[in-house]
């Protein structure tokens, strides 16, 4: 794991070319209510700066061709927040996250005209919990990008990986005890998570200097490598994203070995 504090390239544009990537990335973006309160502004205003960021990080992950990008943008924890807070960030991912996924995918070709790659968006967590709106958004873009197969964006709503697991071992045990499953094995266990069709992510990104990964992803993170950036995720830039990138290419990877 490595804190950033700053970025700063020192590497030339052909050895930034042959710079290993990931094939997947998780972000904890943490900070937007610090943010906005160090700047005297409305909390809200650093949730909209962040999910607005979340569009821009995207169109990093696909210059680098990054297939898979998963963000935690809001946890089961966060419902303690007033109800005034939770309300308003439930509206601003009603009204930005369509523009930020059209936006972020969008791409020009030799004529300069738009085109959109097939990307497909998958939403994970206790989702029944959240406004009816939301919930029609979040069913209408699983169903249009179901077999969209050249990236895949995850977002984890009203998600906690305690909450996950706890509910995986009531569904196994369940299951084991009506027939249903004959053995209590990791395959069974994966296909009863929430995020179970969630790959392992090759790096998690934390900002706002926070030293956890608070639940993240509890089984697919084991050899994860991590990274906590000591910035609130509003200031996340691309030169702090390319310093991941650098960082994470140097490393040797033992997955426990």
């Amino acid at each position: 794991m490595i804190w950033i504090t700053s970025a700063h390239s020192s590497h030339s544009p052909a050895e930034d070319a042959q710079v290993r990537v990931p094939a997947h990335i998780a972000f904890i973006p943490d900070g937007n209510r610090r943010w906005a309160k160090q700047r005297g502004l409305d909390v809200l205003k650093g949730h909209e700066a962040g999910i607005e960021l979340i569009g821009e990080v995207l169109k990093w992950c696909k210059e680098k061709e990054i297939h898979t990008v998963t963000f935690w943008g809001f946890s089961t924890e966060n419902r303690s927040r007033t109800e005034e807070e939770v309300r308003g960030l439930m509206r601003l991912f009603e009204t930005k996250l369509a523009d930020i996924l059209h936006k972020a995918q969008e791409e020009k070709n030799a004529g300069n005209e738009s085109k959109y790659p097939k990307v497909r968006v998958r939403f994970y967590g206790r989702i029944e919990e959240l406004p009816e709106r939301l919930q029609e958004y979040i069913r209408k873009v699983e169903k249009e990008s179901a077999k969209n197969d050249e990236y895949r964006v995850n977002f984890l709503l009203n998600y906690g990986g305690k909450v996950e697991l706890f509910e995986c071992i009531k569904k196994v045990a369940e299951d084991y005890r009506n027939g249903k499953i004959n053995e209590i094995s990791e395959k069974e266990i994966l296909e009863r998570l929430w995020t179970g069709d969630i790959t392992p992510p090759d790096i998690i990104v934390r900002t706002s200097g926070e030293y956890r990964l608070s639940g993240l992803l509890p089984l697919q993170s084991t050899y994860s490598e991590l990274f906590f950036v000591n910035k609130y995720w509003p200031d996340f830039s691309k030169e702090d994203f390319e310093a991941v990138l650098k960082e994470y290419a140097s490393r040797e990877r033992r997955f426990g070995r």
